[in-house]
């Protein structure tokens, strides 16, 4: 009964008629009673594992995130997980102040009484999970940047996020969401990230290559302050140089001068823009065309292979004459039964050569794209032996 505490004497009673031999028992005994005010809505259960509970341990810190309508994820400095409602046939007793058996003081019996606070039936665990990601894209959408002199454009006054902004919009760990800014290509100006037009970023690459054939550096041996510091650059320094992280890799060098920092330009990096500026908005392209095209276009001494359009563009092999059409990943949805329905709407069977792409980043911790291809589809085998995946359920 709430509010009511037993004797040393009463507790004793209660376990001879438990048939408890007295002398296993430790001679302090803790008597558990309800507390008057019951409090179950003012605490959370939550299960952690060892590892989640020495990340506490060494003074770091979790974060709950998601707007209203989302369903609410924990984040670490570098993970994500679900937060989920778990109930229990068991009762889980909540004690301020109650103490495990090696903690009590052994000597003569005594009565502790403990004070129940709270009973729960549920408690929260922690699953880890992909961060959600595809939020971001759009709210970098709203303002994109295309260029200084078109910044005071009414078409520009989107809205513009800072990094501490973004943290608390997006579900996903500081980590998490820095790499994948850095996967949409987006650039920090002025202390907000901003996605690049694609025809701008464009020009700021072809300004770069036409820079290094007028001075006739290699594409592996940009020298990056030279570049950056040339006092004729029609680009800003900032985007150069951003130009220069999305499409090559910064190494440092040594000459005969001394030692300097230098940009090796990515060809599949290269290449792969140069394709989907072919690609982008003109629907199907005859592929014999679309390769000639795509040669000639990329910079002298750069080799164009079908390899560089993974997860960037489709080949209808059935059509005749074979066509291509601009197909990103990064534009299906984040959820995957929603993406494996949009892909089996797009085509109906595919290769694993060609479905891999566009399902590698849905993948968990530890999971493969013949699991995932086993969950959501069906294979079988063609005539010709080909083994290929269509959907188990029916396409919406």
């Amino acid at each position: 009964m709430a509010g009511k505490s037993r004797t040393l004497q009463e507790a004793l009673c209660l376990a001879e008629q438990a048939k408890l031999d007295l002398a296993d028992l430790n001679s302090n005994v803790q008597s558990l009673y309800l507390s008057e005010d019951m409090g179950d809505h003012e605490v959370r259960l939550l299960e952690l594992d060892s590892s989640m509970v020495k990340h506490l341990e060494a003074g770091n810190s979790l974060m709950v995130r998601g707007d209203k309508a989302d369903t609410a994820v924990v984040c670490t400095e570098d993970s994500t997980f679900e937060l989920k409602s778990t109930q229990t046939t068991n009762s889980l007793l909540l004690l301020p102040d109650c103490r495990a058996p090696e903690q009590l003081v052994t000597g003569d019996g005594c009565l502790l009484n403990k004070e129940i606070y709270s009973i729960s039936h549920v408690y929260l665990e922690l699953k880890q999970c992909r961060p959600k990601l595809k939020k971001l894209q759009t709210l970098l959408q709203e303002n994109v940047f295309s260029g200084p002199e078109y910044e005071s454009d009414e078409k520009h006054k989107g809205k513009k996020y800072t990094t501490a902004d973004l943290l608390s919009l997006i579900q996903a760990s500081q980590k998490e969401l820095m790499e994948e800014l850095r996967k949409l290509h987006a650039v920090h100006i002025d202390g907000y990230w901003r996605l690049v037009d694609f025809d701008y970023m464009g020009n700021v690459l072809q300004y770069i290559i036409d820079t290094v054939d007028c001075q006739s550096w290699c594409y592996d041996q940009i020298p990056t302050d030279r570049l950056l510091s040339m006092e004729d650059n029609v680009y800003p320094r900032v985007l150069l140089e951003h130009c220069l992280d999305c499409y090559g890799d910064r190494k440092g060098m040594e000459f005969e001068e001394g030692s300097e920092q230098v940009h090796v330009l990515g060809e599949d990096k290269v290449c792969r823009y140069f394709a989907e500026y072919l690609l982008k908005g003109v629907g199907k392209f005859n592929l014999a065309e679309f390769l000639q095209t795509w040669k000639e276009s990329v910079p002298v001494g750069m080799t164009t292979n079908l390899e560089q359009l993974e997860g960037v563009a489709l080949i209808d092999k059935k059509s005749h004459p074979q066509v291509i059409s601009h197909f990103p990943v990064t534009e299906l949805p984040e959820d995957a039964s929603d993406r494996f329905n949009r892909l089996f709407r797009t085509r109906e069977k595919w290769t694993l050569e060609d479905i891999t792409p566009y399902i590698r980043d849905l993948c968990e911790k530890k999971q493969t794209v013949g699991s995932l291809l086993t969950k959501f589809a069906r294979a079988s085998t063609l005539p010709d032996g080909t083994k290929v995946y269509n959907s188990r359920v029916p396409i919406k």
